[in-house]
């Protein structure tokens, strides 16, 4: 019986008080129907009783029927295969449905079912019930047929040609099963409509007024109820999509600020080293503030990562070769007192991601298995092709048909309760405290995970431990060769250049300048638009080169160098930005479309841009 059904009781004589106050001049009446609702609302049980009793008793027969077969199926196919499994509970599972079938046939249970001579529906469930009675005793014969050979040596294995035929009775059984249990759902709401339009029919008996005032409160309190759930749930939807929202605008909106800031400190870093010995001190300790700024933007990336907004440049890596770059790092993170085991498949599939992304997902999953061995333990690292068919599930939502490459990651920490087990990629959900811990690790991973067209899932046990499985597609295309710029030297300029940057940050702006002219290149600056193009209108000819922020006061660094290639169409202009794709992609500037650096950068990724901007025109120059 569907949840939504009315029930008789639904109707009790409580509700009639509202109603006789517009009768209260005939008592008599109101005693009359007072009577006579109670004597026809257990009349109106009873036949709904009668009527659903045998139909429910049937469906949950047949379900039994699919489950003791299912059963029996499964472990025919383990016992062929070798595991340890006793025949007689196969037997047992079939015996079960053989016996269930034998009772809906011969209607002998339930107390005296009249099964087959009630409705149209009576020929095609008898036929039907035989039917299935006909393939139950056939797959119990081939079930027999295959475990006795599989005793005697026979090939019988999976597939073999008894492993076929087996499997075919077996569809056919459960098709055979699925009609009839439609049938008898069919049949079970046939009958639940019967038992309403009975009730209609005596509750008329009683008055129309009765009857609708009944009806109207049954049907405001069901509405109430089903309004108020569909406010929580969307209500609930809506806080998180604001708060979703919220993420990314403030990932968004202070992402340019913080990098011009960072790249900033990285510049005034950089001169400190070009200006020092490369075995002094000095250089050591910018190195280190280097790497504090590369956290501070490691941050921003995980916030723009999380909202879906980080500018991304997919790549076709090996999983492998990205292990063998962040390797030197494992032991420092995780620490000495946890024993890390890697178990890399040899020949793994390519896939397409952005490697900074993927570095992201590994580093942030080895940070929260550290986090869940406060004393130490095992972490174990694995990854393997994986062909999946059919989809599968567990936390996450189907995984779609085809091939992955699987990253499994295991620590033998704390373990994940299972009542939160559904919340922990929710943002800013953390078991943590508030100063270990900012509730965005594993939001962050399931946002580049899901960008990236895979899947995650989770298994844990409290108190031993949790399994985190990356899934990603695989890539057919060859491992795109990677450039490591953070580490290498910064490349001097191999001519006479004349470069005009044009930056609105004064810091950034002036450290710029002083890092290029250290190298070797002549510099003019500009700290707006306007003034770079005045600058260009009267010193224009000598330029080979602008460097031009994208968002600035007034016209921006797009309009600009529009304006610029109108008057010089050879001009190389490389951008340079700290907002998110989705700002400066209204203003017409596109990554990989034009060149393009994004803050912060380092002294070595800027001048490696250079060189590639101006190779490339003497190139073309002498074409």
């Amino acid at each position: 019986m569907r949840p939504d059904m009315p029930y008789a009781s639904d109707h009790s004589p409580d509700t009639l008080p509202d109603t006789q106050r517009g009768w209260y001049w005939i008592p008599v009446v109101l005693l009359t129907l007072g009577i006579g609702s109670i004597v026809m609302l257990l009349a109106s049980n009873l036949v709904r009783d009668r009527l659903l009793k045998e139909d429910v008793y049937l469906v949950r027969a047949v379900e039994q029927i699919q489950t003791s077969t299912a059963v029996a199926h499964l472990w025919v196919e383990e016992l062929v295969t070798g595991d340890d499994v006793d025949s007689a509970v196969i037997r047992g599972h079939l015996e079960e449905a053989q016996k269930l079938i034998d009772e809906i046939v011969a209607a002998d249970s339930a107390g005296g079912l009249v099964l087959f001579n009630r409705s149209a529906f009576d020929a095609g469930l008898r036929e039907h019930a035989l039917q299935a009675r006909r393939h139950i005793v056939a797959f119990a014969e081939i079930s027999e047929r295959r475990v006795s050979g599989y005793a005697g040596g026979d090939p019988v294995g999976i597939g073999s040609q008894m492993d076929v035929r087996f499997d075919a009775v077996f569809y056919d059984l459960f098709d055979e099963l699925d009609h009839l249990e439609d049938l008898l759902e069919a049949r079970l709401a046939h009958s639940a409509a019967r038992a309403r339009t009975l009730f209609r029919f005596i509750m008329v008996a009683w008055s129309v007024i009765v009857a609708l005032a009944a009806a109207a409160i049954f049907n405001r309190e069901r509405s109430r109820r089903e309004a108020e759930r569909a406010l929580r749930a969307s209500e609930a939807q809506l806080l998180q999509a604001q708060k979703m929202e919220a993420v990314g605008r403030l990932a968004g909106g202070i992402a340019h600020d913080i990098n011009n800031h960072l790249a900033a400190i990285t510049a005034q870093c950089e001169l400190v080293k070009m200006g020092a010995a490369a075995d002094d001190r000095i250089a050591g300790k910018m190195d280190a503030v280097i790497q504090t700024a590369g956290k501070s933007a490691a941050l921003i990336r995980r916030l723009l990562a999380f909202s879906r907004r980080e500018p991304i440049v997919p790549q076709t890596v090996n999983i492998n070769e990205i292990f063998d770059g962040i390797g030197s790092m494992l032991d420092r993170l995780i620490g000495e007192d946890i024993r890390l085991s890697m178990q890399r498949e040899n020949e793994l599939w390519n896939v397409s991601i952005d490697p900074s992304q993927l570095e992201q997902v590994l580093l942030n999953l080895f940070v929260n298995s550290r986090d869940a061995m406060p004393r130490g333990g095992r972490l174990t690292v694995s990854t393997r092709n994986c062909e999946i068919s059919g989809g599968r599930s567990r936390l996450d939502e189907r995984i779609e048909t085809g091939d992955y490459i699987c990253v499994s990651v295991t620590d033998s920490g704390t373990g994940i309760p299972e009542d939160i087990r559904d919340k922990i990629f929710e943002p800013f959900f953390s078991t943590k405290e508030r100063s270990q811990g900012t509730g965005l690790g594993l939001a962050t991973i399931h946002g580049i995970v899901k960008q990236n067209h895979g899947h995650i899932e989770v298994d844990s046990t409290v108190g031993q431990g949790t399994t985190f499985r990356i899934y990603l597609p695989r890539s057919t295309g060859k491992v795109t060769a990677m450039r490591h710029t953070e580490n290498a030297a910064a490349s001097r300029a191999e001519g006479p250049t004349h470069i005009l940057l044009v930056e609105d940050n004064e810091e950034l702006r002036i450290s710029t300048c002083e890092i290029l002219e250290t190298l070797g290149y002549t510099v003019s600056t500009a700290s707006c638009a306007e003034d770079a193009l005045e600058f260009f209108e009267s010193e224009g000819g000598g330029i080979d080169l602008v460097i031009t922020d994208v968002i600035m006061p007034g016209m921006d660094g797009k309009q600009m160098a529009d304006l610029l290639l109108d008057s010089r169409p050879d001009l190389k202009i490389v951008f340079m930005s700290g907002y998110t794709d989705d700002i400066i992609l209204d203003r017409g500037v596109t990554r990989g479309a034009v060149d393009f650096v994004p803050k912060p950068f380092s002294a070595a990724q800027l001048t490696a841009k250079l060189q590639e901007v101006l190779t490339r025109r003497r190139v073309t120059s002498a074409a």
